[in-house]
């Protein structure tokens, strides 16, 4: 391997600290709930020009000091202190931080060791292999990857139906890498064109696969799916369990007012009703009755109805339960399907993890609970097990509702499969299995908590639901690669 004729390390730069105030400044919108998506891009290119002017472990240490700054932003702008608090919630906050810049100074490390050609692809390898590994083993899931940033452009957004999230990780990355990399060499065209021509040519696939992955559907047939939440569930919550006459009392009052509406809106013409999660809060030894006042009402209405249960013991003898049930027209419980996701902040069963589908007779319709939602690998399942529906009851706050309803349009795109997300305290969104809206409703601004929207009842099948996360992987191991060639080109440059 031979070493081009580059700019020596540390890069040259009067304005280093310039380019960091710029990243930081921009990193303000590069997550939560004041998401600008070209954010992400910007911030990446000059957090890698801010290390390439700086000595590895100089830059490595003040760029953690930002990155925390904005965690901390993210951290108080979404996750109230009830879920992390204290300690806890710094340790989070400055671990992650560390771990998250661990990428820009493993680029910094490598690429000067490697020849032109190859330098911009150690950053978004590094970069997305690692975020793929961190995400995998957190407990919140996949909650800060970059690619939520770009919601809203629908052809980039397709990218997912074919590598997951980390390719859009990839490409946000290696965008900012070869955007240095030009930079460092003048921005001369002769010495940079076949790197810039080799990334327009990328995302200019992408983006052409993707307006041609909207144009190609061919969907008709739908299916009338109602949700809906009530406006006083908040008086069960707060009902303290030792007066368990005033709770199960508020409990039966708010499914008697989800048990009617779900006759109205069956009498509207809707095949398939969806509850918010923990819509029906009861205590466990009530239980069966809620769910055979539900078999009823579906039974007499002819209808689906998805009813999602938050059960607990008054006693104190056994663990809440956060589960939905599915029923059918001839009053059989089709599915019952238990949280996996975040159980540990709400106390409740964890779940299997695994998939149930059941069939209508147009569709197959599967179910998870909110946080089930962040979970791509899980989710997966959907777009194996050819579910055409997937529902997805949740129950969030005001903070964080539109970037977690967000979230989940993903999984829809992953897995070819539509989305009705019904979310009490959050925002309530319907996808075709592209992403596109077909219905919305934010809980906090809405005068009817309704949302009602037809539903294609034919997925599609997306090369993601086959393959998994096989990209992601290929990242993984071509980090130790290029590793072993920076070793190599170093030791020859000697």
């Amino acid at each position: 391997m031979t070493i081009e004729d580059t700019n020596s390390f540390p890069v040259a730069d009067r304005f280093s600290y310039l380019w960091l105030v710029l990243g930081g400044i921009l990193g303000l919108f590069a997550f939560g709930q004041w998401t600008i998506p070209l954010a992400p891009w910007l911030v990446t290119v000059f957090f890698i020009r801010f290390m390439h002017t700086q000595n590895p472990w100089r830059g490595y240490l003040i760029l953690s000091l930002v990155r925390v700054g904005l965690a901390t932003y993210y951290f108080d702008q979404l996750v109230p202190e009830s879920m992390f608090s204290g300690y806890t919630r710094y340790t989070v906050i400055v671990v992650g931080s560390l771990s998250g810049i661990l990428p820009f100074l493993a680029d910094r490390l490598l690429a000067p060791r490697l020849s032109g050609s190859i330098s911009p692809l150690v950053f978004p390898v590094t970069a997305t292999g690692w975020e793929f590994l961190t995400l995998s083993i957190n407990p919140m899931g996949t909650f800060s990857a970059v690619a939520y940033s770009q919601y809203g452009n629908l052809p980039l957004m397709q990218l997912v139906s074919l590598t997951g999230l980390s390719g859009l990780t990839f490409m946000i990355t290696w965008f900012a890498s070869t955007v240095n990399w030009t930079w460092e060499r003048s921005f001369s065209w002769p010495v940079v064109r076949i790197n810039v021509a080799l990334y327009v040519m990328v995302i200019g696939v992408v983006l052409l696969y993707g307006g041609a992955r909207l144009v190609s559907d061919k969907s008709a047939a739908t299916i009338q799916i109602a949700s809906f939440s009530k406006t006083d569930d908040r008086e069960v919550t707060a009902a303290p369990l030792n007066e368990n006459d005033a709770f199960r009392q508020k409990s039966r009052r708010m499914i008697d007012q989800y048990l009617d509406e779900t006759r109205r809106q069956a009498d509207a013409g809707s095949q398939l009703i969806l509850w918010p999660e923990a819509a029906a809060i009861c205590a466990s030894d009530e239980q069966e009755s809620v769910i055979q006042r539900g078999m009823d009402v579906a039974n007499e209405k002819s209808i689906y109805l998805a009813m999602p249960l938050f059960t607990k013991d008054l006693r104190g003898d056994r663990p809440r339960e956060n589960k939905l049930i599915v029923v059918n027209p001839e009053g059989e419980i089709v599915l019952e399907h238990y949280k996996y996701g975040g159980n540990q902040f709400e106390g409740s069963v964890l779940g299997d993890g695994a998939l149930e589908t059941f069939q209508t007779p147009s569709a197959t319709i599967g179910g998870v609970i909110c946080w089930d939602m962040d979970f791509p690998s899980v989710v997966a399942q959907s777009g194996r097990n050819g579910t055409d529906i997937l529902l997805a009851p949740a129950n969030d706050w005001e903070s964080v509702s539109t970037t977690h309803a967000h979230m989940a349009v993903f999984r829809a795109i992953e897995n070819g499969v539509s989305l009705v997300r019904h979310a009490k305290n959050g925002l309530s969104i319907a996808t075709d299995p592209y992403g596109r809206t077909l219905a919305k409703m934010d809980h906090f601004s809405a005068t009817e908590r309704l949302m009602i929207a037809q539903i294609p009842v034919s997925g599609v099948t997306t090369v993601y639901s086959v393959i998994g996360d096989l990209f992601a992987w290929v990242t993984v191991i071509s980090f130790p690669l290029f590793v072993c060639l920076a070793f190599v080109g170093s030791r020859r440059s000697n």
